[in-house]
């Protein structure tokens, strides 16, 4: 079930042009089907002509159903399926770990040493893989913009969740499949969670599945005012 969920992310767009196509040649012939029908004079006639229309309705019906179930699916679905059943499982490729590895604070030649990230993150990468706002320890209340930089080689999506602290039971948010440098990754809306200490972690995936560690930070969530 898994699989058949990433097919119809991975094809999206092929499956809608493939679904377009079906729909306006069934809408042709339903048209046709109708001119016919109108035309006909003899019982026989009527009928072999009403079979048509008949036909040509159940295809456009269907692929129009089609098309409303692929989008309800990658729309309302996937984005809110656990990370650790809808991705592959974490490995690091050997270039994936190679950037990993890089220290933060180290340029290569011809670039501009990169910044530190902030204290008490836990596995944020400057430049790549960040959360800048709200900072490692804020206190949070009622709906907030999260922002900050997702930008890997090979990108894929990423998405953010939170837990509450010390817990393993992470809480999908949001995804999103757009690169990200510096600006708004989403917005969270914290006004129905308990108040308390919780994790806020930014996880992104590349374009074959591999999922890179998370970005993680504490924030505090204050009752709505």
């Amino acid at each position: 079930m898994i699989a058949l969920f990433r097919f119809f992310v991975e094809y999206e767009k092929i499956i809608y042009l493939i679904l377009g196509i079906g729909a306006v040649f069934s809408l042709r012939l339903l048209v046709k089907a109708i001119s016919e029908w109108r035309q006909a004079v003899f019982g026989l006639e009527k009928e072999l002509t009403f079979q048509k229309l008949r036909v040509s309705s159940a295809f456009l019906i269907m692929f129009v159903l089609i098309a409303l179930s692929q989008f309800c699916l990658v729309t309302f679905v996937v984005p809110f399926l656990p990370a650790t059943s809808f991705l592959f499982t974490p490995t690091v490729q050997l270039s994936t770990a190679a950037v990993l590895e890089q220290p933060a604070n180290t340029a290569l030649p011809g670039e501009t040493a990169t910044v530190a990230p902030p204290p008490g993150s836990v596995g944020c990468l400057p430049g790549q893989l960040m959360i800048t706002s709200p900072y490692p320890g804020e206190e949070v209340r009622a709906v907030i913009t999260l922002q900050g930089t997702v930008n890997i080689p090979n990108f894929g999506f990423y998405k953010y969740e939170y837990a509450p602290q010390g817990s393993d039971q992470w809480s999908t948010i949001a995804a999103v499949d757009k690169i990200v440098q510096d600006d708004q990754l989403g917005a969270w809306d914290t006004s129905e969670i308990i108040s308390g200490d919780y994790q806020l972690r930014l996880l992104v995936t590349d374009n074959v599945g591999t999922v890179l560690p998370p970005c993680i930070i504490p924030v505090h969530i204050l009752p709505p005012p």
